[in-house]
């Protein structure tokens, strides 16, 4: 079950720990999930249909 759950929950590949999704603009439909620790930054573009990462 632990397998299954890894592909799902996203994590910071610097410290490991679970990103959190707090700035993300609903207007926009841009979801934008960060490190707690500000190391690793991940963006859903969906007039880009893709993703922007950014490693701090």
């Amino acid at each position: 079950m632990s397998v299954l759950k890894s592909l799902f929950i996203e994590a910071c590949p610097t410290c490991e720990k679970t990103l959190v999704s707090n700035k993300s603009d609903f207007a926009t439909a841009k979801v934008v999930k960060s490190c707690p620790n500000n190391h690793y930054e991940k963006e859903y573009h969906p007039s880009l249909e893709g993703y922007v990462v950014t490693k701090k």
